[in-house]
């Protein structure tokens, strides 16, 4: 029962983004022109590193009290992962072409090195779209490549949509399935927006043109979104789920190459009814890597 507790504080404190609970919204002023990336002062980069540190030491320590481990050694290691992942957000925050891949793949690495600070081998993790390869140097199946099930299925559902096509150019810069409707904005239960995060799927609308700077910000707000949810599944929902399920009596051959997901629908559910868009800290956090601190 510690143990349980101690992973639902860890899946609480990390508060990441999920479902349409992650949309941008659509300012009330048309913002002015110019590129408004990179902003943030090195003070606040380096408060913004140290603070995805601690996120992701806290998890890594609470992962290792669970698991009967040194949690001061996991947190070390998790502190480590965790400003690798910030650094990476910072980078999935610029705009040029190829910023949200190169910003996912590294923060990647962070949230492996925070996953493997309680864990008995080493797993890199390498997200590609809904899937993810785990590699284990000392495993007997290095690579292992794994399909969440939600992620999945939510690229399908807007793969037969009618009203949303694909964006490759988006797709390939950002690191994971970008559609765009045919709209200038989408519309969720948080109002009307300019895109939104659904499970590892981008939703954006029509192309912004090259003077609508607001809109222009939204692909790599979103894809510091993408970021948030998978360090919240590969470092924190989906552990427990496997063990859940390994309780429940899953083959392991489904366990090696299937995850539910579910933790992070339920997640999003609570989160969504229990915080307000303006309270949300990954909000605040995109926000503030694509646009600056606001005074």
């Amino acid at each position: 029962m510690r143990g349980v507790a101690l992973l639902g504080i860890a899946g609480l404190a990390a508060v990441m983004p999920l479902s349409d609970a992650l949309a941008q919204p659509q300012p009330t002023q048309e913002p002015s022109s110019g590129n408004v990336a990179g902003t943030l002062s090195g003070r606040d980069r380096a408060a913004h590193l140290a603070v995805n540190g601690a996120l992701g030491g806290f998890s890594a320590a609470m992962f290792a009290l669970a698991r009967g481990k040194n949690p001061w050694r996991a947190a070390l290691k998790g502190f480590g992962g965790g400003v690798t992942m910030g650094l990476g957000k910072q980078v999935a925050g610029e705009t040029f072409n190829g910023a949200g891949l190169l910003g996912r793949q590294l923060a990647a690495m962070g949230t492996s090195v925070v996953r493997s600070a309680s864990e008995d081998t080493t797993v890199l993790i390498v997200p590609v779209g809904p899937m993810t390869f785990e590699i284990r140097p000392t495993a007997v199946d290095r690579v292992r490549p794994r399909v969440n099930v939600v992620a999945t299925t939510t690229l399908l559902y807007y793969v037969v949509r009618a009203d949303t096509r694909i964006d490759w150019g988006a797709t390939l810069s950002s690191g994971a399935p970008v559609f765009r409707f045919p709209t200038e904005t989408v519309s969720t239960r948080d109002g009307i927006i300019f895109g939104r995060m659904d499970f590892g799927t981008i939703v954006l609308g029509q192309k912004p043109t090259v003077l609508d700077t607001q809109r222009r910000m939204t692909l790599p707000h979103e894809s510091i979104h993408i970021i948030q949810y998978d360090f919240l599944e590969q470092a924190l929902s989906l552990p427990p789920e496997r063990a859940i399920l390994r309780k429940l009596g899953a083959g392991e051959g489904f366990l090696r190459h299937v995850d539910l997901g579910a933790i992070s629908v339920m997640l999003a559910g609570v989160l969504q009814m229990h915080m307000d868009y303006e309270d949300r800290p990954w909000e605040r956090e995109a926000v503030i890597l694509t646009e600056g601190r606001k005074n």
